[in-house]
């Protein structure tokens, strides 16, 4: 509102500075006419009336000269169509009235008056000239006044020619300013239509790559759609998702990551023809519409083209970014009728190309959404399952393979669902995980195996090394190593027997951050194994950064086993590599006795499987482990745990 007053307040004072420059212009023009005629009118004989009139018309004009140059330009206006309008009745009543040739001057002053007073003084001006033309007009007829006996042709000359040039330059300023205003006006809707345009573009357009936003991409895509109908056309919808932008802005800063939108948004348009529609869905989406398409056209060619050019090197200065996408595929009318269909079923099938490794593109399949559906059900029961306390534990024993004796057990959570039964953790991990409820759901692991421990030593069973398997996702959190110690504080449960779990995806973020995460584990007086070892990035070096403890050899290697002497050599490593670096380690998955007396053969101590005992629940275990438990003090040789992870 402040705005537009100001506007307003400029306008009238340019309109005000205008006004006072025209007042000159008539005032000084009117002096000049009126002064020819002074001096004509003292050349005749009985020419003092006249002159006196004359002589204040001149002083009238000289007072609004006056009156404009010390700022009162409206009184002056307004004194000025006054003095004209008495200056023009007083030539009539002294002349031949209606008939004289001073009538023409009062249209004249009643343009001036219309654009240099207000409406108001305007309307009183012109029923002033009516009721002045209707007295002379009156007195005339009644004999209060006489035409006088017409002037010598010449002298009427000059006075219609005086009053005809003054009431000419003052409808001619005037008329040339109502051009200039309607010039500027002119100027200011061209100036308000551009504005128009540029606000019709920023709303259509995406500022930062200059590409049509996703209101504008979906009416062009939605046009696109129509006319396949009509023509019996196809239409796919390729779903671009970046695949590192995250990691290029954290690196180089906002600036370079703006600028490898920018390029991307380039390339994207360069791979597609003029006519498909290339659009930013936001962050580092991207929407691609490949319209007008025949049947059996290569969509997946333009994909393809579209990944190698998206896969060359970003250069920013002297720095190369190397980068990828996904695209996820929906055509029309094979994968929906509408744009929503298209869109939400190329976004699926994109989410299925990351997964399956990035810089891949994935055609959409009924069975994508499906799974989502399933994945979003299955999703919402955990958390249910959360609230109602529906996880359990079941502990599997961990035996000296030499012997047969138990010297730890393994704590699997169970999802145990009224409609689906006992749930394995491989069909509900991989949504926690996705989801963040891996937290919630490792917590309650972690206090649950606390609590049981504390409950075996309470009966006075001997105490085990708890080992609790940690998901990526929980260090993400960063408030690991805090719950953690509120836990075992809450529980009563001593750190030296807690043992922590990690894959080889969580160690080899080797951050400032994770490094003293871990620090601070390891400063609570907890142990380190590594699960599933030889899966990932197995790597040495971490073994010893980390402060390891243990190994834990994948089952998928246990289980090849016997399949030959490759298979024998990357077991055999694994176990030479801890007894070098003096760390104790376990083998998963012994399912027979051909196994277990192989892994004999090449040192390892420890194991678990079916081949000596299934998952069991807390009260079956504590029987099976009455029979079967063999102690030792944590550190010495094989030290005892019972590991509390979650996996099947």
């Amino acid at each position: 509102m402040s705005g537009t007053a100001e506007n307003l307040q400029s306008l009238d004072g340019t309109e005000l500075a205008l006004r006072a420059r025209r007042l000159v212009q008539i005032a000084s023009v009117t002096i000049a006419g009126l002064l020819v005629v002074l001096v004509r009118a003292l050349l005749e004989p009985d020419a003092e009336t006249a002159a006196t009139i004359l002589a204040l018309g001149i002083g009238t004009m000289l007072l609004c000269l006056y009156l404009n140059l010390r700022g009162s330009t409206k009184p002056a206006s307004l004194l000025l169509v006054v003095a004209l309008t008495t200056m023009v009745a007083a030539l009539l009543w002294r002349g031949e009235g209606l008939r004289d040739s001073a009538l023409l001057a009062l249209p004249a002053v009643l343009i001036l008056g219309a654009l240099m007073v207000s409406p108001r003084h305007f309307v009183s001006l012109a029923a002033a000239m009516v009721l002045l033309a209707a007295g002379i007009a009156a007195a005339t007829h009644f004999g209060l006044r006489r035409d006088v006996l017409p002037d010598q042709l010449i002298n009427r000359a000059i006075d219609t020619t005086i009053i005809l040039m003054i009431s000419a330059f003052a409808v001619w300023v005037m008329i040339g300013d109502l051009h200039r205003h309607l010039t500027r006006l002119a100027v200011q809707l061209a100036r308000l239509q551009q504005s128009q345009d540029s606000l019709t573009y920023l709303s259509h357009h995406d500022t930062l790559t200059q590409l049509p936003n996703r209101i504008l991409g979906r009416s062009r895509i939605e046009q696109g759609l129509a006319h396949a109908q009509r023509n019996q056309r196809q239409v796919a919808i390729l779903f671009v998702d970046l695949d590192n932008f995250k990691s290029v802005n954290d690196a180089f800063g906002h600036t370079v990551g703006d600028e490898f939108l920018r390029q991307a948004a380039q390339r994207l348009q360069a791979s597609v023809r003029q006519s498909d529609i290339v659009s930013r869905q936001g962050g580092d989406e991207f929407l691609i519409g490949l319209t007008d398409l025949s049947p059996g056209e290569q969509v997946g060619a333009v994909a393809a083209k579209i990944l190698a050019r998206m896969a060359e090197p970003y250069r920013f200065g002297e720095a190369e970014i190397a980068s990828s996408c996904s695209i996820g595929i929906a055509t029309y009318p094979a994968d929906g009728s509408d744009f929503e269909t298209l869109l939400r079923n190329a976004d699926i099938s994109a989410g299925y190309a990351k997964e399956a490794g990035r810089n891949l593109f994935r055609f959409y399949e009924d069975s994508m959404n499906t799974r989502l559906q399933q994945n979003l059900q299955l999703v919402a029961g955990l958390r249910n399952a959360l609230a109602r306390e529906e996880f359990v534990l079941h502990y599997q024993p961990v035996v000296d393979i030499r012997t047969g004796r138990m010297v730890a057990a393994e704590a699997l959570v169970r999802w145990n669902s009224p409609e689906l039964g006992l749930v394995a953790p491989g069909l509900f991990i991989g949504a926690a995980e996705r989801s963040g409820l891996i937290v919630d759901i490792g917590r309650w692991v972690l206090k649950e195996a606390c609590r049981q421990m504390v409950a075996w030593r309470t009966e006075g069973q001997p105490a085990f090394v708890l080992a609790v398997n940690l998901s990526p996702v929980e260090f993400h959190r960063g408030n690991i190593e805090s719950v953690i110690a509120s836990i075992l504080k809450s529980s009563g449960m001593d750190p030296a027997f807690l043992e922590l779990e990690l894959t080889e995806s969580t160690l080899i973020q080797d951050s400032e951050k994770f490094m003293a995460s871990l620090e601070k584990l390891k400063a609570l007086g907890l142990r380190i194994a590594i699960d599933d070892f030889g899966t990932g990035y197995s790597n040495l070096s971490y073994l010893q950064r980390f402060s390891v403890d243990k190994l834990k050899i994948d089952q998928s290697f246990v289980r090849q086993l016997l399949a030959g002497p490759q298979q024998q050599a990357i077991v055999s490593a694994i176990i030479q590599i801890a007894a070098s670096l003096k760390l104790s380690t376990t083998a998963e998955g012994i399912e027979d006795e051909a196994t277990r007396s192989q892994l004999v053969d090449l040192g390892c101590a420890l194991g678990q499987g079916y081949l000596f005992a299934r998952p069991m629940p807390a009260a079956a275990f504590a029987a099976w482990r009455d029979q079967n438990l063999g102690f030792a003090e944590p550190g010495a040789g094989a030290a005892p745990a019972v590991s509390a992870i979650i996996k099947p």
